[in-house]
């Protein structure tokens, strides 16, 4: 995966590439990310694990070493089903972000989690990398209810309601057009989570059947 992080936190600027890092100063607390969307049997297959769970709560603390200065945030999640992979008996994402009193770090294209919330969690490198979950917000959906048909469906990080899993390698709109989009898709024709569920188990399935025929 190609990642390009760009990330500012209080007075620091920071450009995180592949192999580089650079860094000067700033006053504004700014973020900006480019991530490279994953195809849906690729994130599927190589997460360690996939989960729909329920955010329970939410922690955020400083960590300050040397000149480095870092807010992380620990997301506990109720696991609510395991669709693939075997997650920890206690699932607590850890996240590179956050607010600490008046300081705060913020990851755009980084998932956002609210307390509450239900969705399906696609994990990888959790505690490991700058995100918990497969290329960041494309690993995160949101679980949504029709207000008109009170039909459970999945959406995407901007809201959008997923029709099908190929979406999953479409770039995310953002603002203005992330709701334009979300308003004109037919809810009814959106994936519900036992739907996406039975495709990502597919996805598994094929992947293990492989492996064993390889040995």
């Amino acid at each position: 995966m190609s990642l390009l992080f760009l990330m500012r936190f209080r007075r620091s600027l920071v450009l995180l590439s592949i192999g580089a890092v650079f860094l000067t100063l700033t006053s504004n607390p700014v973020t900006a990310t480019i991530v490279i969307p994953p195809e849906f049997e690729e994130m599927a297959a190589k997460s360690d694990f996939v989960v729909r769970g329920r955010v329970d709560r939410m922690t955020s603390e400083l960590v300050a070493k040397d000149d480095s200065r870092k807010i992380y945030t620990r997301v506990k999640v109720e696991v609510l089903e395991i669709i693939a992979g075997t997650p920890p008996e206690d699932l607590v994402l850890v996240c590179l972000g956050g607010r600490v009193g008046d300081e705060e770090l913020i990851v755009d294209g980084a998932p956002v989690f609210r307390v509450g919330e239900e969705s399906i969690f696609f994990v990888r490198r959790n505690g490991r990398a700058l995100s918990p979950l497969y290329s960041m917000s494309y690993g995160h959906y949101p679980i949504r209810t029709d207000s008109a048909t009170k039909r459970r469906y999945v959406a995407r990080q901007n809201e959008v309601p997923l029709e099908s899993v190929a979406e999953v390698a479409q770039p995310l709109l953002e603002g203005p057009a992330a709701h334009a989009e979300s308003v004109r898709r037919v809810k009814a024709n959106a994936l519900s989570p036992t739907d996406f569920a039975e495709k990502i188990k597919a996805v598994v399935s094929r992947r293990n059947t492989t492996i064993d025929a390889n040995h």
